[in-house]
């Protein structure tokens, strides 16, 4: 018994178990299921987009964001930080489970990527993210979901035309680290990004494989998400009361949500995924080109 509880497989349930002590023991167990009550909305978006984190090369700001802003009518600049902190729960969640059920990733990118993706974020949040116009947000957020709905589309037509995936690759480190500041600047403008593109840059570059190229992409957005969180707690101070209301509300349902895609994602036929995704995708650019439309009528 013993042994089983100290097994590596047990330990995503621990961090999970340790976050609801922690929200209890803060609040009281009255006040931590009246936070989920009150933040109903906020709750079931990250229900979803939890899901969507731990399983996907889409974090859970892909889903938070577009939510928030174009259905909550919600500040893109809250939403962004809530989905970087959000994210830092639900994708070390998922990132533990990874590393535990030891699904197969790409090591040597994840540790060429995770400097430059963090000081990619660092260098958006201090200097790019404050000047940068609300609607212009949306569009970039927008512009980098079609960007992974080609990819998602490509990477179908050369299975289509029987051209295999790579278990092995050999990348180029100052195209992974230029592809992984990128991302990292996006990711502090939205919440999101160093995933996708590193994501993008695995499947059509190197045609990697799909499953290892999501695993490696959470573990970077992680760490960045980890970043940028960071530098908005401490040194920006833009945890607001709204936000930490937020939080209080969904982490308890991120950190089951996340390990529960990584994990039935990977079990999981990708088309099934990547037809969930498209739909996802679709409504987003869908709804950023009415709202450019109305803005420029």
């Amino acid at each position: 018994m013993l042994y089983r509880l100290a097994r590596p497989n047990s330990w995503p349930l621990y961090f999970t178990l340790l976050v609801y002590a922690s929200l209890i023991w803060l609040q009281g167990f009255q006040s931590a299921a009246y936070q989920i009550i009150a933040e109903l909305d906020i709750a079931l978006t990250m229900a979803l987009g939890s899901f969507v984190a731990g399983g996907t090369a889409l974090g859970g700001g892909a889903v938070a964001f577009p939510v928030m802003t174009k259905v909550l009518g919600i500040e893109p600049s809250t939403a962004k930080v809530f989905s970087l902190a959000i994210q830092s729960f639900g994708m070390t969640a998922a990132t533990i489970t990874i590393i535990c059920r030891r699904i197969p990733v790409y090591t040597n990118v994840i540790l060429m990527a995770l400097p430059m993706s963090a000081l990619g974020v660092a260098l958006s949040l201090l200097y790019i993210a404050p000047f940068s116009p609300r609607l212009v947000v949306k569009s970039i957020f927008s512009f980098l979901l079609l960007c992974f709905a080609l990819t998602l589309l490509l990477r179908w037509w050369r299975k289509a035309h029987h051209l295999p995936s790579r278990e092995f690759i050999k990348p180029a480190l100052p195209r992974f680290m230029l592809v992984a500041f990128v991302g990292g600047i996006l990711s502090g403008l939205v919440g999101s990004g160093a995933d996708i593109a590193l994501f993008a840059l695995l499947v059509i570059a190197y045609n990697a494989d799909i499953k290892k190229a999501t695993a490696t992409s959470v573990i970077v957005m992680a760490f960045t998400s980890l970043v940028g969180s960071a530098i908005n707690a401490w040194y920006l101070q833009q945890i607001t009361p709204e936000i930490e209301s937020y939080l209080l509300a969904a982490i308890p349902v991120v950190v089951i949500g996340a390990p529960l895609g990584a994990y039935v994602c990977a079990k999981i036929k990708v088309g099934q995924l990547v037809s969930f995704l498209l739909c996802l995708i679709a409504l987003e650019v869908g709804f950023t080109c009415y709202e450019l439309y109305l803005q420029s009528s």
